[in-house]
């Protein structure tokens, strides 16, 4: 069997962190202060990129699809699945919508989830398209992680200059336990 892994469709259109968490953060919360918003804008998006990229987890709610050539069960790797829009399976005239009423998700952890097909459900498909909501809600984001976006937007208005790490920063050590190896 072939492995799929789900895809962003769609990505959260609200920032999981606004302009002016960000200016406290940096102690320009100045009123009327608004010279370096751009540059502090560009930091927060290159920070929670980056965060998201190191983790693969979206820290606000996004839109994602996982086609896969078996009836899907397990939801590989830790998405912080919320809800499933749709389970489409694919026939000879594109792709057709199986009733919710046939699956359920079943959350395992906070990280991993899987679908529960009802055991009266049955299909001759070997082609799904799951569409699923995934990342933390508004609001819930770990401690940890919203503490490596700020370290990564102080490092980086401070010194935004290129330079070689050659140490762990507290930036590293606060995404260690949310980085996942790829053995694919």
């Amino acid at each position: 069997m072939q492995r799929s892994y789900p895809i962003l469709k769609e990505k959260y259109t609200v920032s999981p962190v606004t302009l002016d968490q960000a200016k406290q953060w940096l102690r320009l919360d100045i009123p009327g202060y608004v010279a370096e918003d751009a540059k502090v804008e560009a930091l927060i998006g290159a920070a929670i990129d980056y965060v998201e990229v190191e983790t693969n987890l979206s820290l606000a709610v996004s839109d994602y699809e996982w086609y896969t050539n078996s009836l899907p069960c397990e939801i590989r790797d830790k998405f912080l699945i919320r809800s499933i829009t749709s389970i489409e399976e694919e026939g000879e005239s594109g792709f057709t919508e199986i009733p919710a009423s046939n699956y359920s998700l079943i959350p395992e952890s906070e990280l991993r989830s899987r679908i529960r097909w009802n055991p009266s459900f049955r299909t001759s498909k070997t082609s799904f398209l799951v569409t699923f909501k995934a990342g933390y809600p508004d609001g819930k984001i770990p401690k940890r992680l919203l503490q490596a976006v700020r370290g990564l937007i102080a490092e980086w208005y401070d010194d935004p200059g290129d330079y070689v790490r050659e140490k762990k920063t507290m930036v590293d050590r606060l995404l260690e336990p949310y980085i996942l190896p790829y053995a694919g």
